[in-house]
């Protein structure tokens, strides 16, 4: 399959089901790992897991454990791989964490490239108490990446987890108040409240500290013309 192709519709047309059929008996380790990321994003991390480990890709191998829930596994996994790399340390940080026995913080650029992602998917995968181990310990994550409040609001805004999301944006606000990603993502949250006016007040502080920040002029000119109309 043309590569081209191939990420045409794995990320823009998402069509999984063909790429199963079309991927299932490839030996192209490039295509495997395209089927092994249908599999991961309709959910059937056993079925990536066994792509992964026959094509040698142990870190993904041990993530796909990871996400059926099965720690241990990822855990002897990950152990096996001696080469490190950004995302191998970051798992083995990860593994701590979830553990709630943190010897080693991650680097500011892996907790920018792998929490949101890995908060996601373990969410997404059902894992609550490794979510919550996870998100209980932010307050390391900020001592080497001051963002990684803003991180944790933005996968719980993103899975409508409002409240939550408030709570670590909150967080976020008193430590990068000029950040107007932060306003914004709290706009939200009070949407979510039908709190119009300290929706506004966080949108308009969004357009001040952002220099007139797009995402937060559009969402509240949206806003206004929808008040507009009642």
């Amino acid at each position: 399959m043309h590569k081209n192709e191939l990420l045409s519709e794995f990320f823009l047309k998402k069509n999984y089901d063909i790429l199963k059929n079309i991927l299932k008996n490839s030996v192209d380790k490039y295509e495997l790992d395209y089927l092994a990321k249908v599999f991961v994003a309709q959910g059937d991390y056993a079925s990536a897991a066994v792509v992964y480990k026959n094509i040698g890709f142990m870190y993904e191998y041990g993530r796909c454990e990871l996400l059926q829930g099965n720690l241990d596994s990822a855990k002897d996994i990950w152990c096996t791989i001696k080469t490190d790399t950004p995302a191998t340390l970051w798992g083995k940080s990860l593994l701590e964490f979830i553990d709630l026995y943190v010897k080693h913080i991650p680097t500011f650029f892996q907790i920018r490239a792998f929490l949101e992602v890995d908060l996601d998917a373990l969410l997404n995968a059902n894992l609550i108490t490794y979510c919550e181990n996870i998100v209980n310990g932010a307050h390391l994550f900020e001592q080497n990446n001051q963002e990684s409040y803003k991180f944790i609001g933005r996968v719980f805004i993103n899975n409508s987890y409002f409240d939550l999301a408030e709570l670590f944006l909150q967080k976020a606000k008193e430590i990068c108040y000029v950040d107007p990603e932060v306003h914004l993502m709290l706009a939200k949250c009070w949407l979510n409240k039908n709190d119009i006016q300290r929706a506004r007040e966080s949108l308009l502080l969004s357009v001040e500290k952002g220099y007139g920040y797009y995402p937060a002029r559009k969402m509240l000119e949206s806003l206004d013309n929808t008040l507009n109309k009642k």
